[in-house]
């Protein structure tokens, strides 16, 4: 039987795609009768690492022109599960 490659849904495109930043903890998603909220939890809040987060979420914007992103940066809180 062939290998087969099946896509992800959008919302696990998502946090896949935002964990590729080191201090993104959780990305978190609802669709809200039309746009898609995304909560994107990090551990450091720093400049660098808001532009990098702000610069991927640019990037799906044009990548998804269709879809009506809300997007929100929050610091995650308490200690890191394994």
């Amino acid at each position: 039987m062939p290998d087969a490659w099946i896509a992800d849904d959008l919302e696990t495109a998502l946090g896949r795609d935002f964990a590729a930043i080191p201090q993104v903890r959780h990305v978190l998603t609802e669709w809200a009768g039309g746009p898609l909220l995304v909560w994107i939890a990090v551990d450091n809040p720093e400049a660098s690492v808001r532009q990098s987060i702000y610069q991927k979420e640019l990037e799906l914007i044009d990548l998804f022109p269709e879809i009506d992103f809300d997007f929100h940066l929050i610091p995650a809180l308490g200690p890191r599960c394994r």
